[in-house]
């Protein structure tokens, strides 16, 4: 069989591989409930670096009725996390609703008089005492959390907002279900918001194009101090009720990570990269992750200036060595186009010294091997790349980058 033959062969099964890979994005899992005396399921959704950096954590957003709302809510934090990088990478817990009576029952607080009580405390208890404390002793979870919840999922998070103050950072109502009980919400408020522990949390809540939710009667009755220091509310006018969860979350996490956010989309220093994530830590308790884009362009504003960039890495690998990774990488990759592989090779090494599972740094090593003739080499370290990235679940798209550099491998006579 000819070299050019066996390639060929070769490539057909990787890309097959590539193709035949299940999609995964997460998970799911269960915890049993000494609180509820019952199994809880639950789905995790993992953001694109999870696998793959190292030591990094990730805020978490808890929402209610998993089952129903996973998917999309899933997909809003791959867009605005992953993609687009507006707020930090995150990490989903989606609680099942175990059904409807069921979840409309955990939702809802118990009220003297009101036969359509529910155990919502008991729910919060579960939340806090077991299912926490599963999600931080076995997912890469930073101690910063959100709670999100739907229609009568957003009675529990108003509830548990009032009634728990300082169990969550941030909570997000989305179009609650405020006419519950002729309103009973709003004597919960009163008898309650003001007199519990102060709370740096903020509540946001959104209304569609909807009437008779009650949302408008309740905010009116919020207190004045509490209303203007803890609670943000947006009505969506053209949205209806089923659609309203995509632009709430949109809106909410841009508010709540706008301080996270790099406004600038690079820094011109390494003085200004340290006071901006110095702020940050305040704030949130941790940086989170260090963008790609804004590391890629941060090394192209800084690419001629070596000083200010030597300085910019050392500040990175304080920080945050997944960033230095990125941050070698990407320069490393640039070196490659102007044929400086010396220089590339070494600054590979060192990104694989922190990290010795990244695959983008195996997919440049591979392209300097290739430029230097060394096929052989090439294809062995391409191979491991493309065996690192399916073994973290990477993303097709990233997948796909690393077997186009196997075909231009495979192109070298």
């Amino acid at each position: 069989m000819g070299k050019r033959l066996l390639n060929f062969f070769l490539l057909f099964f990787v890309l097959q591989s590539g193709f035949s890979q299940e999609i995964s994005i997460g998970k799911r899992d269960k915890v049993y409930s000494e609180i509820l005396q019952q199994d809880r399921e639950f789905s995790v959704y993992f953001p694109p670096s999870y696998n793959t950096a190292v030591n990094q954590k990730y805020p978490v957003l808890y929402i209610l009725d998993g089952d129903y709302n996973f998917q999309y809510v899933a997909g809003i934090l791959e867009l605005q996390g992953g993609i687009s990088e507006v707020i930090p990478e995150m990490i989903l817990v989606a609680i099942s609703g175990k059904g409807t009576n069921e979840y409309r029952r955990n939702c809802k607080p118990k009220i003297d008089g009101l036969e359509d009580s529910g155990n919502a405390e008991e729910m919060a208890s579960f939340i806090e005492k077991e299912l926490i404390p599963y999600v931080n002793k076995n997912y890469k979870a930073a101690d910063y959390k959100i709670l999100g919840g739907h229609s009568v999922g957003g009675i529990f998070v108003i509830n548990t907002a009032i009634n728990h103050p300082n169990l969550f950072n941030d909570y997000i109502a989305i179009s609650p279900a405020l006419w519950w009980g002729k309103n009973a919400m709003e004597n919960v408020m009163e008898n309650t918001w003001g007199k519990t522990k102060k709370t740096t949390a903020s509540l946001y809540v959104s209304l569609a194009n909807e009437q008779g939710m009650g949302v408008t009667e309740f905010l009116k009755k919020v207190p004045e101090n509490i209303m203007a220091k803890n609670v943000k509310f947006h009505q969506f006018s053209s949205e209806i009720h089923n659609s309203v969860g995509m632009p709430t979350y949109v809106w909410a996490l841009d508010e709540i990570f706008k301080n996270w956010y790099v406004k600038e989309e690079y820094f011109g220093s390494a003085e200004a990269l340290k006071n901006h994530y110095s702020e940050v830590e305040k704030q949130y308790g941790s940086i989170f992750n260090i963008p790609y884009t804004i590391v890629g362009n941060t090394h192209y504003m800084l690419q001629k200036n070596e000083k200010e960039r030597t300085k910019v890495q050392a500040v990175l690998k304080e920080l945050n060595p997944n960033a230095l990774v990125l941050f070698n990488t990407y320069r490393a990759g640039k070196l490659v186009d102007s044929k400086d592989y010396a220089e590339a090779e070494q600054l590979l090494k060192d990104a694989l010294a922190i990290n010795p599972n990244n695959f983008d740094s195996y997919d440049v090593l591979a392209r300097i091997k290739m430029a230097n003739g060394n096929i052989s080499e090439a294809n062995e370290t391409i191979d491991k790349a493309i065996g690192l990235a399916n073994k973290q679940q990477a993303r097709q798209w990233q997948i796909n980058e690393l077997l186009e550099t196997k075909a231009e491998i495979n192109k070298k006579p």
